[in-house]
């Protein structure tokens, strides 16, 4: 069973991710440019509270956008620190390539 909601909450915030990244592109070039790779390492790396003082804090996010980045921000709390660091990795790689 455990296993079971790790694999749901792993394609919820892989799912959420992917929507994340499509809504932000829509924002223009620069804006995305800068907004996606920080709102993506905050998710990663940092709190709720810095998520919304950070890379969202000059857009007005409604009741249900907060409620979903933070139950984004709880599932990937919860991934193992492998995958954790994975992703981290990757947003890495992709930063240095942009």
């Amino acid at each position: 069973m455990y296993k079971k909601m790790a694999l749901t909450a792993m394609k919820l915030t892989a799912t959420v991710l992917l929507i994340t990244m499509l809504c932000c592109s829509s924002l223009g070039a620069g804006s995305s440019h800068e907004v996606v790779p920080s709102l993506l390492q905050t998710l990663l790396e940092g709190s709720v509270e810095q998520l919304y003082a950070g890379p969202i804090s000059r857009y007005n996010v409604d009741e249900m956008t907060s409620a979903a980045l933070t139950e984004l921000k709880t599932c990937i709390d919860k991934l193992s620190p492998e995958h954790l660091k994975a992703l981290v990795s990757l947003l890495k790689q992709i930063r240095t390539e942009a």
